[in-house]
């Protein structure tokens, strides 16, 4: 009796363990079908992610580190030609001494001719922070319209700010009447064993900017000085002074004319001046209105005055002063398109005295995208020189011209630099990571 109920009761217990083993093991392969299916989601839940707004954002001013994060309901994409949408941003100087942004929304695609532009206009105070919420805010209102056709619009919502009151807002009185003012000084120290350099600089400026008038004043001084030991019984010295103050005034004449003036005095060791003083009026005619000057301009302008000169040394025209009268023709090209960018001007300076006397230039700058990826950048000046009348009689020392301090004579000056690039691989870059940047 005994040894059969022993027997029946461990049967039983056998029965229990083995049935409490076979839920333990379905639970665990349970919770790991589970674990599997969250971290493998179907393709299908992908699909809202690769179909957003995809936007090339062609903005060298931009903080995009800081959109990307904050603004997070587009993707974004290093090439245009994979892109919904190309955000084309340009800024000019206000008068107040900020930015106005433009910002020009260009449909690509499936988004074909609809565009848009938005502007508004950051203040000369405005923190980098102030600019990047800014430009921000209104970045969000030009996307929102085409993100509305995305899987993105069922996470948009519209918020909207009421003003704290109802009535109008009295205009706003300028104490300044539109005067802005900016002083600005620097210095460097710099030297070791053998050799020792400081220098410093000053400048001041004035604005006033209306859409009737421009005045502009300013002013600036440098000076610097440095010791090269050359033995222990040779120490050279050279020293570099100079100074210049410039007014200019402009008055509006319609959409693409414009009449103004330029006066300026000046003093360089370099140049040999003690002193000069120019005065010229002078004319401008715009292509495009000047409106359109952020995305185009095309600018022919004259001058014509004349340029007191009080030299330092006695010239190779045995002149110590003299009153040269010229004038001066500029046509100027600015280009900031989709594509890119091209800037370029040519110049002739020439005096009216002696028309062999003159100076021509001729500037040039452009970055380019050619095709997917690939971007050409070049950069070029050539002047030729035939005006150099105040060059010192005397000449210049070895040490003046290995530490150009002072101007040589020259018949021409060139510059030049180019540059290729081309980038390949995912198209995508939303992800910020800004570890070990410093």
């Amino acid at each position: 009796m005994h040894a059969g109920r022993l027997l029946v009761t461990a049967s039983s217990r056998c029965l229990f363990v083995r049935g409490l083993f076979l839920v333990l093991c379905l639970i665990v392969l349970s919770g790991s079908a589970q674990a599997q299916t969250a971290e493998a989601p179907a393709p299908a839940a992908q699909s809202p992610v690769s179909a957003l707004l995809r936007v090339f954002l062609d903005c060298g001013q931009c903080d995009t580190n800081y959109l990307r994060q904050n603004v997070a309901f587009v993707d974004y994409v290093r090439d245009r030609a994979v892109a919904d949408l190309h955000v084309f941003v340009t800024t000019q100087s206000t008068g107040g001494g900020g930015r106005e942004w433009t910002l020009k929304f260009i449909g690509i695609g499936r988004f074909s001719n609809q565009d848009r532009t938005l502007t508004f206009t950051t203040p000369q105070t405005a923190t980098s922070d102030d600019e990047r919420k800014a430009f921000a805010r209104v970045f969000k209102l030009g996307l929102v319209g085409y993100a509305a056709d995305t899987p993105a619009a069922g996470q948009l919502d519209v918020s909207w700010t009421p003003p704290a009151t109802a009535a109008p807002a009295a205009p706003t009185r300028d104490p300044w009447r539109f005067w802005v003012f900016r002083l600005s000084g620097s210095g460097d120290v710099n030297g070791e064993q053998s050799t020792k350099n400081r220098s410093y600089r000053v400048s001041f400026s004035a604005n006033r900017t209306t859409d009737a008038w421009k005045v502009q004043v300013s002013g600036s001084r440098n000076s610097s000085r440095g010791s090269f030991e050359i033995d222990d019984d040779t120490t050279i010295i050279s020293r570099s002074r100079s100074w210049n103050a410039n007014v200019l005034i402009v008055k509006s004449l319609g959409p693409r004319w414009s009449l103004g003036g330029r006066a300026s005095a000046s003093h360089s060791s370099f140049s040999n001046l003690d002193r000069s003083v120019n005065a010229a009026p002078g004319i401008e005619f715009n292509i495009f209105p000047y409106s359109q000057s952020a995305r185009r301009s095309l600018t022919v302008q004259y001058t014509i005055g004349a340029t007191a000169y009080d030299y330092r040394e006695l010239t190779v025209f045995d002149k110590l002063s003299e009153t040269v009268p010229n004038h001066n023709l500029n046509v100027a090209l600015g280009l900031q398109q989709p594509w890119g960018s091209l800037n370029g001007y040519v110049s002739l300076h020439q005096h009216l005295s002696h028309t062999d006397r003159y100076r021509s230039n001729f500037w040039g700058g452009a970055n380019v995208r050619l095709f997917k990826g690939f971007s050409f950048n070049a950069f070029g000046e050539y002047s030729k020189i035939k005006d150099q009348i105040g060059l010192p009689k005397a000449g210049v020392s070895t040490e003046e011209v290995l530490l150009r301090l002072r101007q040589l004579r020259t018949n021409y000056s060139y510059y030049l630099s180019f540059g290729l690039s081309y980038s390949f691989g995912s198209i995508f870059n939303s992800i910020v990571n800004t570890r070990f940047d410093g």
